[in-house]
């Protein structure tokens, strides 16, 4: 579900005047795609050596706590809830959730600290050859709906909260990747807290640069993050930011990375041109509003 502050961008949506409704763009297959023929080998040797790699990469770069909260998710906990995801049962996974929110785990510690760790123990479960890509895709399938249904919870309550106190949202975020990158269930995460924060967002991923620039020339955001999930492409990324300062229009966007990559290389930030790096995503949103609001002074 698609909330009236997200809209998703993904590859040619802009060449279209009409664009699609989110609904349209989100109809899904009647059944999985590999059972209609079998895959000719050269597809096979692409999802193994460029494809699945990429997925994995994703998978490790999930946002995750600087300081962990006293009742996080123990790894038996993860473990069993990442074997449910792995099950025949569709419905045990999300059972196993809402278990844990009626005995009084919180929408956050459920999304940081079962899901994000659940979802990078099923990308080492596939690099040590424990279970399939397959089997593991359709897991991560469900880790995603899950998220979203908590996240939905997550936002609405935190929408109550705003009108209570009468602290509103409003500001834009653009939260992608680097064009041609698959889209990563931990940028997903982190659009959630921006979400609950009430912020309008954007999201990737993008077919092209020149979309992805387009895009900032066209319509005005307070901010753009990019997720980080390996270092293979931080000359592109480089030249993208660079041309966001140069075209947007907002003229003094802000630039913010994200991805655990960042820990061990914070000097990525100055290199690529940034302007900061978050690597918690349950403060990310605070983080960038801190940015804007700098941005704004210093102007």
């Amino acid at each position: 579900m698609t909330d009236a502050n997200e809209q998703s961008f993904s590859a040619g949506s802009q060449n279209n005047a009409n664009a699609k409704s989110s609904a349209s763009l989100r109809q899904r297959l009647a059944h999985p795609i590999w059972r209609f023929r079998p895959a000719p080998i050269a597809v096979v040797k692409t999802l193994r050596t460029a494809i699945i790699p990429k997925i994995v990469m994703a998978l490790r770069s999930l946002p995750s706590r600087t300081v962990e909260p006293a009742d996080h998710a123990t790894t038996d906990a993860i473990e069993a809830f990442a074997a449910l995801a792995l099950g025949d049962d569709d419905a045990a996974a999300f059972a196993y959730v809402e278990t844990q929110i009626a005995s009084g785990m919180s929408a956050e510690i459920v999304l940081l600290d079962l899901l994000a760790p659940a979802a990078r123990h099923l990308g080492t479960l596939w690099e040590t050859d424990a279970t399939d890509f397959v089997t593991v895709t359709l897991a991560v399938s469900r880790l995603q709906r899950i998220m979203r249904r908590i996240g939905d919870t997550f936002v609405e309550q935190a929408a109550a909260s705003r009108r209570e106190t009468g602290n509103g949202g409003g500001e834009s975020v653009l939260l992608t990747i680097i064009p041609g990158e698959q889209h990563s269930f931990g940028l997903s995460m982190v659009a959630e807290f921006f979400r609950r924060a009430g912020w309008n967002l954007c999201t990737g991923p993008f077919g092209s640069h020149q979309e992805l620039t387009s895009l900032v020339h066209t319509h005005w955001f307070d901010v753009v993050g990019f997720s980080i999930s390996s270092d293979r492409r931080l000359d592109e990324l480089k030249k993208d930011i660079g041309d966001i300062r140069r075209d947007s229009r907002n003229r003094h966007v802000g630039i913010i990375l994200g991805g655990p990559m960042l820990i061990a290389q914070p000097g990525l930030v100055a290199l690529l041109g940034a302007d900061m790096m978050s690597v918690d995503a349950a403060h990310a949103p605070q983080q960038a509003l801190d940015l804007m609001r700098e941005k704004a002074r210093t102007a």
